[in-house]
């Protein structure tokens, strides 16, 4: 529960930090991290991936309870490994930092294979919440995305 509280208290300080329209050297690192992140996700080692996330991580997945703590955010990385033809990609598309915390708006791609066998990419957008610590290293402590409505279906032409 405290752990709870201080994210939220944290998501809510740094989600009211403005979106600046230049990037600073520290938003630009923290998007390169992400960005790594993501390249690091498409080599499929578990261990690299979550080295990502901090400790008391909480990752908030659609449609599914939250995840806290590495344990639960490894064992949740591993078994989406396991899907078949499933790979996952993201963009960091701007950066919010004060101190030693920030935030990431992204665009994220999954894909997989779906039920009759074909594979389905869905794109989807994500918060991300980071903290700096001691060391210098940003560390994901709030994840959380959704997908994006499906394209509208095409119409026939009218006469």
């Amino acid at each position: 529960m405290k752990n709870t509280i201080r994210i939220a208290l944290l998501a809510s300080t740094v989600l009211a930090m403005p979106l600046g329209a230049t990037a600073s050297s520290d938003q630009e690192a923290l998007m390169q991290v992400s960005r790594d992140w993501s390249k690091a996700a498409a080599t499929g080692n578990v261990d690299a991936i979550v080295s990502y996330w901090a400790d008391d991580a909480v990752v908030m997945p659609p449609g599914q309870a939250a995840l806290s703590g590495k344990a639960a955010i490894r064992a949740y990385v591993d078994s989406s490994l396991k899907i078949p033809g499933f790979t996952i990609s993201w963009e960091p598309q701007s950066a919010s930092v004060q101190g030693g915390q920030g935030y990431l708006i992204e665009k994220n791609r999954v894909t997989f294979t779906g039920e009759k066998g074909e594979l389905v990419t869905v794109n989807g957008k994500a918060v991300t919440v980071w903290r700096k610590n001691a060391d210098g290293q940003w560390k994901c402590v709030v994840d959380i995305w959704n997908d994006d409505a499906p394209p509208a279906p095409a119409t026939a032409p009218s006469r």
